[in-house]
C-alpha cells in the first residue's frame, strides 16, 4: 500500500512514523510547501519507505499528479483545504481521508442536502472517509460500538476535556492559551455557532452557551457548546430513533476571553494606521504546533506521563428488549504513551495520526462497511477497526463508568 501524506506539520510527522513501522504499506510520500522542514521530519523518522516532495495542496492539478502510483491520500491540510483535495481525488481515482471537515460538508449533512461532489465520487468509485482522526474519528466508532447494542437509542452526548493536572484547581487561568495544533482553526471553532441535535431536529446556538460543570473521572470541569463534527454525524448515521445529540468541549477561558472581545474576529480593523485582522493578531503569540514531533523527548515524557488529562467521557442512552440503559464510556487521552514513543510507532503523538492510518488502511482493503462517495466515521465497521487498532499492541483501554 502506497500513501500520499499532505503535511509534515504537527500530525504530519507522527503519522508518517506510524506509517513507516508498518508492515502492509510500503510507500509514503510525504508532500507539504516548506521542503525543508518536511525533510527535517523524515529525517528523524528515518525509514526507506518515507520519501518528501514540496507540493502546493491548494493546486489541483499537482496533487493529482502526486497521486501517481498511491492507493490513498490522507490530508491533514487546513480544514478549508479539504474539498480541493477530494477534488484532486476525485480525478486521480484514489481514496481520500481527512481527520476532520467543515463547511460545505458540515452545514450539508445537518440541511440533509446533498453532499459536495458525492455524486460524481460514487459514479467514479471513489471512497472519502471524512473526520477519521479523534474528534471526530475514534470517539464516533466508540459510540458507534455501544449504539450497536441497543435497538433504539434516545440521546448521544460528547463530553470531551483537558485538564492540566500539575496547575491545581485554578491554574489554567493564568497559564498561557495553546491548544496543541493549528490555535487559528482552534478559534474559528470556539467562536462559530454550534448545531445541536434536539428533539430529532439540528439547531443552531451560540458558542459558550448552556455551561455544564462536568464530572470527568480527574475532576470537574466547566464544558459548554462547541461546533464539531460529532454533532452531525452521529443523529445522521446512527438513527434507530436518535432524539438528541450534542458535543461539548471544555471552556478554555482565554480563548473565551478571546471571541467575547471579538478578538477571534476574521474581518479587518483598522488600528495605528494599518489595518489587520484581530485572530491573526492573537495567533501570532500562540506556540506553533508543528514542531512538537521533532521535539519529542523519551526522558521528559516518562517524568510527566501524568500530568495533563484528556479525557473524552460519551454517553449513550436507549433501550435493550424494551429496558432503559445508559452507556456511560470513558476513553482517556490517546496521546503520551512512553510505550508508543519508545517501542511501537516511533512518536506518542498518535490520537489523530493513528485513526487516520487505520482509515486508509481500511478504505484501500475494502468492505469494512464503507461504500463510494462520502463517508462519514460512524460507517467504519467498528470491530475491524479495533482490530487494526490493538493489533498495533497499544497498550490502551476505555472504561465504562
Amino acid at each position: 500500500m502506497n500513501i500520499l501524506l499532505l503535511g509534515a506539520g504537527g500530525q504530519g510527522g507522527p503519522c508518517a512514523s506510524i506509517m513507516s513501522r508498518d508492515k502492509d504499506i510500503q510507500k509514503v510520500v510525504m508532500a507539504d510547501s516548506n521542503l525543508d522542514f518536511a525533510r527535517k521530519v523524515a529525517a528523524k523518522i528515518n525509514s526507506p519507505k518515507v520519501e518528501v516532495i514540496q507540493l502546493d495542496c491548494s493546486d489541483i492539478d499537482a496533487v493529482v499528479k502526486a497521486c501517481e502510483g498511491m492507493d490513498c491520500i490522507i490530508d491533514l491540510t487546513p480544514v478549508w483545504l479539504g474539498p480541493t483535495v477530494i477534488e484532486a481525488a476525485l480525478k486521480a481515482n484514489i481514496s481520500y481521508v481527512s481527520t476532520s471537515f467543515d463547511v460545505p460538508y458540515l452545514d450539508q449533512i445537518a440541511l440533509g442536502q446533498e453532499r459536495y461532489l458525492d455524486k460524481e465520487l460514487k459514479e467514479a468509485g471513489v471512497k472519502v472517509l471524512l473526520g477519521c482522526g479523534l474528534a471526530p474519528g475514534f470517539v464516533n466508532i466508540v459510540v458507534r460500538k455501544y449504539c450497536d447494542k441497543l435497538d433504539t437509542v434516545k440521546s448521544v452526548k460528547y463530553r470531551l476535556g483537558k485538564q492540566k493536572l500539575y496547575l491545581g484547581e485554578f491554574g489554567e487561568v493564568t497559564d498561557p492559551w495553546n491548544p496543541g495544533w493549528s490555535p487559528k482553526q482552534a478559534l474559528i471553532d470556539f467562536s462559530n455557532p454550534c448545531y445541536v441535535f434536539r428533539n430529532g431536529k439540528f439547531e443552531e446556538v451560540p458558542p459558550f452557551t448552556e455551561i455544564e460543570d462536568f464530572p470527568f473521572p480527574a475532576g470537574n470541569q466547566l464544558v459548554s457548546h462547541h461546533t464539531h463534527e460529532e454533532v452531525v454525524s452521529t443523529p445522521t448515521i446512527i438513527g434507530k430513533g436518535i432524539e438528541y445529540c450534542d458535543f461539548k468541549y471544555y471552556v478554555a477561558r482565554q480563548a473565551a476571553t478571546f471571541v467575547s472581545m471579538g478578538l477571534a474576529s476574521q474581518e479587518e480593523v483598522e488600528f495605528g494606521g494599518g489595518r489587520f485582522k484581530p485572530i491573526d493578531f492573537i495567533v501570532s503569540y500562540v506556540p506553533k504546533p508543528g514542531t512538537a514531533f521533532l521535539d519529542e523527548d523519551p526522558d521528559y515524557l516518562e517524568e510527566h506521563d501524568g500530568d495533563v488529562a484528556i479525557p473524552s467521557v460519551l454517553i449513550i442512552e436507549g433501550t435493550k428488549d424494551g429496558i432503559p440503559v445508559e452507556y456511560k464510556v470513558h476513553c482517556p487521552k490517546l496521546i503520551g504513551h512512553p510505550k508508543a514513543l519508545n517501542e511501537i510507532f516511533g512518536t506518542s503523538y498518535i490520537s489523530i495520526a493513528l485513526p487516520a492510518v487505520i482509515g486508509a488502511k481500511m478504505l484501500v482493503e475494502g468492505g469494512n462497511g464503507l461504500h463510494p462517495g462520502i463517508n462519514l466515521p460512524e460507517e467504519l465497521d467498528p470491530d475491524r477497526f479495533f482490530e487494526h487498532f490493538f493489533g498495533t499492541g497499544i497498550p490502551y483501554k476505555w472504561e465504562e463508568l
